[in-house]
């Protein structure tokens, strides 16, 4: 299909997920790298400081991977120069929150992640932009703390207060 110039399609998904208008002057792209190592070369291309970043991941009992969530960071952490780490929101979203056989306390999911921003990244990851959501309907539907949409109010106020978005 042709480009959509005027993002009108994912500003729409935006408001029908939101609930409210999203301003003109948001532009509004989503970019799924999805970690194949095929593609690493052409990451760089589409990364900026004018955005938003989410590090996606599954939380699991087995061992966490840091040198590959590492290359991400520093591959973001590249992009910025000087005090734009902390206006350049990245979030950690951890997925699978409805699966009971996966860890669901919060510090036990990001506990690697919460080790990495104290270790390695203090200035680009902030604890309060790490989510713990699912995406099954029915669950969220009854989550009392409504995750999901939490997320998706912090990333669409984040990116209102990104410089040049």
């Amino acid at each position: 299909s042709p480009p959509d110039p005027n993002n009108r399609f994912a500003k729409q998904a935006l408001v029908a997920a939101h609930g409210q208008a999203i301003p003109e002057r948001l532009t509004v792209s989503w970019w799924d790298f999805a970690g194949q190592e095929v593609f690493y070369a052409a990451h760089s291309l589409f990364l900026s400081v004018n955005c938003v970043y989410l590090v996606v991941f599954k939380p699991e009992f087995k061992s966490f991977d840091k040198d590959r969530y590492r290359m991400w960071l520093n591959e973001i952490r590249s992009r910025l120069v000087g005090n734009k780490e902390r206006s350049t929101p990245v979030f950690v979203v951890a997925t699978h929150k409805d699966c009971a056989e996966l860890p669901q306390d919060h510090d036990e999911v990001f506990k690697d992640f919460i080790e990495l921003a104290k270790k390695e990244y203090p200035r680009l990851l902030d604890v309060s932009r790490f989510f713990h959501v699912s995406n099954n309907q029915e669950f969220n539907e009854h989550d009392k703390y409504s995750t999901i949409g939490k997320l998706r109010t912090a990333i669409i106020e984040a990116a209102m207060m990104v410089p040049g978005v």
